[in-house]
């Protein structure tokens, strides 16, 4: 089971099992606590006799079980303690029962070893255990209640008096909260589904669920989508670990091995810590383990994985038994941009296994994650069917987040990159001011709309340049039909600015552009005015392919440069703005996206759908736009034939390849400010640039050809290293080919630009994840020098591969 990790999205897998009763329930509860010393022990197992059904105690030691009256015998095993039972009569009240659990006899914590580690001995009979393991389990369900804390220090909470992380950092307040009841299928190979039965969120969260995550640390890896880490029993473990008998213990007279698990490189993605192994079987007991420096997804700093084991035995054959997680624990720790920082702690009880039992007919379908319609449940329901309590400071979280959430809906916020009223519209301040050297002073206003899930979506922006003299303005909207978004219907007025090779432009473009051209008097874009309409709808045929037809109607004049202010460089010139061919055009765009992979769906059970793949094939893209004389009474006419294939992939530790290969031929009378051209870095601060030492509108042409590869090398060179462990290694080659024919080129209105001598071709090394978003390039063309012979650039953009 793939394991996403993103800032805005966070799905975790816990498993637990309660089914709720007809009949009335009562509960029983206690403390389990260390016979000698008194000490509360954290995460026990509780499991009723004779049944599949079960709990585990939270990190207090505290325990509770909800059961119909009758006479119960719970057992209740720990690592390091002989297990204990309990007699339990239940008539027609809650029962009370606390547990003290006496520590083995067998308790070893260092071992001298001469010659071979005998760790690696009990790994090998591990590894064959777990071999018997998959050949023999088919297939199981279970039930799963699963808990989801996630805290931020951009929580208006804040955290309870003296309570400290593990590393005795002071906590940060509560950001949200989910919880879920869960009912999960598993068959061999990969055949997954949960259906969520009961679920709760804070009031600040609009969709979400504690989804059951259960690692199988028996699998090869544990796959987080842009890495894959080895498991410490894969079968190529040896070449990945180095293990050391640390001690030993026992569960009653089970004799338990303590085994380090010790990373042998910070290059690759891999874990370290401690996993417990029961002597004889050779099943996995308990796992502690965290990611290396090189296992860290965008955002996050460290991941810990904590699970234990329990004896299920096989419906087909009580006779055998295999040894399945039942509670697990993950805790997570990441920040963004340096600023955003938070803290995700997740804990999931599995109560009942039933194993080899053969599914419901139709249950493993395209819907992998399935919730219920009335999966929403009220505070009366979890008040009985909650297997971990909330603490004091949850419930106050869960209060005072509807309050909060309730007033946000409301109210103004002021951020620096965005102005916010209720939960609807936004204002972006960076844009507010801009300067060019064609509109001189710039103020823009704009506010936009946007509904939950992008059912909606609106625009509305002016602007007005001082230098110019002209009011500009944007008006767009779209709105997404059919519960599985395969529609999309949008449509724009506009009269604006626009920069060349540009649809627009991102704040953070914008205002780098405005910095330069102040400061260092560097306008590194040209302009044109257009104004007119565009209508566009989107259609998914099916997962695997796509439409979109869009038209477009404007008037196309050239823009002039009005200014040279500056605050520095005053005696410097801003260069000239480039003519264009003026132009009315109307043009009508057909394109076909093909996406041959796999994929699997979230049923939200609210009737709308969510779709993701599963596999990494590359992805198609074929177009046309025509632009006629006759048929549509535009200036030119000419054709533009496009297509493009790409993809991502990740092979090992140090290479995850991305690539694309594409071009267009456009025939008739095409404009300059039409013509093709590659996508080259624009000296702002770009996102997604492919060609990084060509220079803005250098390369255009009415014919472009282009490939693209770059390999992301990890941390190959300085795993470990303080602080450059953060970034990985980018090596990239670029090679394109552009032509123009001789009635386009005496069309062009303005003809300061290259045709390439022969292919030309570039490459270099970059440096991404600084700051989790910013990437730096090294870039040497091999051929095609500038007019000044000069071959390197290093470059500035956004991107986090």
């Amino acid at each position: 089971m793939k394991l996403h990790i993103t800032l805005f999205i966070f799905l975790i897998f816990t498993s637990f099992t309660f089914k709720s009763a007809e009949s009335q329930t009562f509960e029983v509860s206690g403390l389990i606590s260390d016979f000698k010393t008194n000490k509360p022990l954290e995460f026990v197992t509780v499991k009723i006799a004779d049944t599949a059904f079960g709990t585990t105690a939270d990190r207090d030691g505290k325990y509770f079980i909800k059961l119909k009256p009758g006479g119960y015998k719970l057992i209740f095993s720990y690592i390091g303690y002989f297990t204990d039972t309990a007699y339990i009569l239940i008539e027609d009240k809650d029962v009370s029962r606390n547990i003290f659990l006496k520590p083995s006899e067998i308790l070893t914590e260092s071992i001298d070893v001469y010659g071979e580690d005998p760790a690696y001995e009990i790994i090998r009979r591990a590894i064959r255990y777990k071999k018997e393991f998959k050949k023999n389990l088919n297939e199981y369900e279970y039930d799963a209640y699963s808990k989801f804390v996630i805290r931020s220090n951009q929580s208006s909470l804040k955290p309870e008096k003296n309570d400290t992380t593990a590393t005795g950092e002071e906590k940060m307040g509560i950001f949200g909260i989910l919880e879920s009841e869960t009912k999960g299928y598993f068959k061999k190979p990969d055949q997954e589904k949960q259906i969520v039965i009961a679920k709760k969120e804070t009031a600040n969260i609009t969709r979400g669920f504690a989804l059951p995550l259960i690692i199988n640390f028996y699998d090869e890896d544990v796959d987080f989508n842009e890495f894959k880490i080895p498991t410490p029993l894969s079968d190529d473990a040896f070449d990945s670990y180095d293990y050391k008998l640390a001690g030993t213990t026992s569960i009653d007279s089970t004799l338990i091995f303590k085994i380090s698990v010790i990373n042998r490189s910070e290059s690759k993605p891999q874990l370290k810590g401690t996993i417990y192994i029961a002597d004889s079987i050779f099943s996995l007991m308990r796992v502690d383990l965290d990611n290396n420096d090189a296992a860290r997804p965008l955002g996050i700093k460290n991941v810990n994985f904590k699970q234990k084991f329990t004896a299920f035995k096989d419906v087909k054959n009580s006779g055998e038994n295999f040894w399945m997680p039942t509670d697990i624990q993950i805790f997570a720790e990441g920040s963004f941009l340096g600023m955003l920082k938070f803290e995700a702690d997740v804990f999931t009880i599995v109560s009942h296994y039933e194993l080899n039992k053969k599914a419901p007919a139709g249950i493993f379908d395209e819907y992998v994650i399935q919730v219920l319609p009335d999966a929403k449940k009220d505070s009366s329901y979890w008040r009985k069917n909650q297997l971990i309590k909330n603490t004091g400071e949850e419930k106050s979280a869960y209060k005072k987040i509807e309050i909060q959430n309730e007033k946000d809906s409301r109210s103004l916020s002021i951020g620096l990159t965005s102005l916010r009223y209720g939960k609807k519209f936004t204002s972006n301040p960076l844009s507010y001011y801009s300067f060019n050297r064609v509109e001189g002073n710039a103020l823009t206003f704009d506010v936009n709309y946007r509904e939950p899930f992008n059912k909606r979506n609106g625009k509305a922006e002016i602007r007005y340049g001082f230098d110019d003299k002209k009011t500009k303005y944007n008006l767009e909207y779209s709105m997404r039909f059919f519960n599985d978004r395969r529609m999309t219907l949008s449509g724009s007025m506009f009269r604006s600015l626009v920069p060349m090779a540009f649809d627009d432009l991102l704040p953070l473009q914008e205002f780098y552009n405005t910095f330069k051209a102040l400061f260092d008097k560097r306008d590194n874009l040209d302009y044109y005015y257009s104004s007119g309409y565009n209508l566009r709808i989107n259609y998914r045929f099916i997962p695997q392919l796509s439409g979109r037809l869009e038209f477009n109607q404007a008037k196309q004049t050239t823009a002039y440069k009005n200014t040279n202010f500056s605050f520095r460089k005053s005696d410097v010139e801003f260069s000239e703005n480039p003519p264009i061919n003026d132009a009315f055009l109307r043009t009508i765009d057909f394109r076909l996206f093909i996406n041959p992979n796999k994929f699997r769906a979230i049923d939200w059970g609210d009737g709308d759908i969510s779709r993701f793949r599963i596999t990494n094939f590359p992805l198609m893209r074929i177009g046309i736009t025509y632009s006629g004389k006759d048929a549509f009474n535009s200036t030119y006419d000419y054709r533009r034939f496009y297509g493009s294939i790409g993809g991502m992939n990740y092979i090992n530790s140090f290479m995850k390849i991305k690539y694309e290969i594409g071009g267009e031929i456009m025939t008739g009378q095409v404009p300059y400010q039409s013509l093709g051209y590659f996508n080259s870095r624009s000296g702002t601060i770009d996102t997604d640039v492919i060609f990084l030492s060509t220079a803005y509108n250098e390369f255009r042409g009415d014919r472009i050809y282009y490939l693209n590869f770059q390999n992301n090398f990890g941390k190959m060179l300085w795993g470990g290293v303080p602080v450059l462990k953060n970034f990985n290694l980018i090596g990239f080659f670029n090679a394109g080919r552009n032509f123009i024919s001789e009635e386009n080129y005496e069309l062009a209105a303005f003809k300061d630009f290259r045709i390439s001598d022969g292919l030309y071709m570039e490459a270099g090394f970059g440096i991404s994840r600084i700051l989790d978003i910013f990437r730096v390039d090294f870039a040497w063309r091999l051929n095609n020098p500038y007019k000044d012979n000069r071959r390197f650039v290093m470059n500035l953009s956004v991107g986090t591969f």
